[in-house]
């Protein structure tokens, strides 16, 4: 049985962001939030639901208002998701090894590696082909 300590936690997860449908970025960024927290705990079924529940919520909003077209470049496609997710170059540079490769690849001077856009594709949950010219 659960302890009643980490089942009261899960609850209160519910009670800060009832199940709803996400309207607007903020209510995104407190999903998603809860989402962080209660990933790679051991719950109770019903927090388990819960937080399925929240996924689904949360890929329908980001597939409705962050999505990136299929014709997008590659290039327009890594500047929607910097804006999207307010992401600096650097903070990609970050990301991905190198900040001039950012820099470069944004003003179409190179392509990225596999390696980078690998890591790219990993971040965003994103097929790797988006980054691909």
């Amino acid at each position: 049985m659960k302890p009643q300590r980490d089942h009261d936690a899960d609850l209160a997860s519910v009670y800060r962001f009832p199940l709803k449908t996400i309207k607007n970025d903020d209510e995104h960024e407190a999903a998603t939030r809860i989402i962080s927290e209660m990933m790679g705990r051991e719950l109770d079924s019903r927090a388990g639901d819960y937080l399925d529940a929240l996924i689904v919520l949360v890929n329908k909003y980001e597939d409705e208002h962050h999505s990136i077209a299929e014709d997008m470049t590659p290039q327009a496609a890594l500047r929607a998701l910097m804006q999207a997710n307010d992401l600096s170059q650097a903070d990609i540079g970050r990301m991905i090894g190198s900040e001039s490769a950012v820099s470069m690849f944004l003003k179409g001077q190179r392509d990225l590696s596999k390696a980078q856009i690998k890591k790219l594709a990993a971040r965003f949950k994103l097929d790797a082909s988006v980054f691909m010219a």
